[in-house]
């Protein structure tokens, strides 16, 4: 059994910026998981005007506890990448010309083609994964790209091998999507002059410093608190239109002055939480009894109380 993944996504990123960036993907805070990205071979054929790379990249990954023990003890696997970058033939007058058919087959083609599979571990689980990128029709500073998914797995027996091709595809979104964002923070700082230059001229010696980049549950958090403040304050300009206040609009003062009451409450009750938590580990363990914050008079186990 063979299951297939398809998807396509817009990058609000000039084509010619996103493939700069698609070189450069690597180190990445959205690719953490890459330990390493090494270029086999390059060609470029003046002819056509494509420029073709191979590239072995070493991916960190996650074995489903439940996958034989032969499996489990493996945690790394090769990649082979194949791209072809495609900026099409440029005429006498330095523009662009059509793609072959005419005018009418397609206009000029500039296209970013990629390819890549694992090449160990293929008896358990095979993944291809192919990629086109095109700039967007009407809008030259929009990219387009497509992704097609493939998981085949051969291991064991049937029921088993069905298994592996789901679990292999369910993890398939998350990893375009972190793809896609790492991408795009890359395409971002080649767009800024303040980083361009320092980003271009990064290597093993000198890396680039990202900012962190905030976890999915933080994300999701600040979406929460976002939601909740903006229906606090629809409710509240509610209540005040009921109250019959004629064209008196929200206090901007009170606002801040409320949400800071908020947060030091939030953070008293977070070091609340962590002194009981202290406390306890003193009692039980008698450990962290000496760390700032711990109530006087909360001894460790065999010992009196000061």
């Amino acid at each position: 059994m063979v299951l297939h993944s398809e998807s396509s996504h817009t990058f609000p990123i000039p084509f010619s910026y996103l493939v700069q960036a698609h070189n450069l993907r690597y180190p990445s805070p959205y690719g953490k998981h890459i330990l390493s990205s090494d270029v086999i071979s390059r060609s470029f054929n003046p002819s056509t005007n494509v420029l073709k790379t191979t590239k072995l990249i070493l991916k960190r990954g996650k074995v489903p506890r439940w996958a034989p023990r032969v499996i489990q003890r493996i945690d790394k696997t090769w990649v082979l990448e194949e791209t072809e970058i495609e900026m099409g033939l440029v005429g006498p007058d330095g523009g662009l010309l059509p793609a072959d058919g005419g005018p009418d087959a397609g206009g000029m083609k500039r296209e970013l083609r990629t390819r890549s599979r694992n090449i160990d571990r293929t008896e358990f689980m095979e993944v291809f994964e192919w990629q086109v990128f095109r700039e967007k029709k009407g809008d030259p500073f929009s990219t387009e790209v497509t992704t097609l998914s493939r998981v085949t797995s051969e291991f064991g027996f049937w029921p088993l091998s069905q298994r592996i091709e789901k679990y292999g595809l369910s993890r398939l979104p998350r990893s375009i999507e972190g793809s896609r964002l790492g991408l795009q923070l890359i395409a971002e700082l080649l767009l800024r002059p303040s980083t361009s230059s320092t980003l271009l001229s990064s290597g093993p010696l000198a890396p680039f410093h990202f900012e962190p980049v905030p976890s999915q549950l933080s994300l999701a958090v600040r979406a929460k608190l976002d939601e909740a403040r903006s229906a606090w304050l629809e409710g509240e300009q509610a209540r005040r239109r009921e109250a019959g206040v004629a064209g008196a609009e929200f206090d901007a003062e009170e606002e801040p002055r409320r949400l800071r009451l908020w947060r030091e409450r939030w953070r008293a009750a977070v070091q609340r939480g962590r002194r009981r938590f202290r406390e306890r580990v003193c009692v039980v363990t008698g450990f962290l009894c000496d760390e700032p914050g711990t109530v006087e008079g909360v001894a460790g186990p065999g010992e009196g109380t000061v």
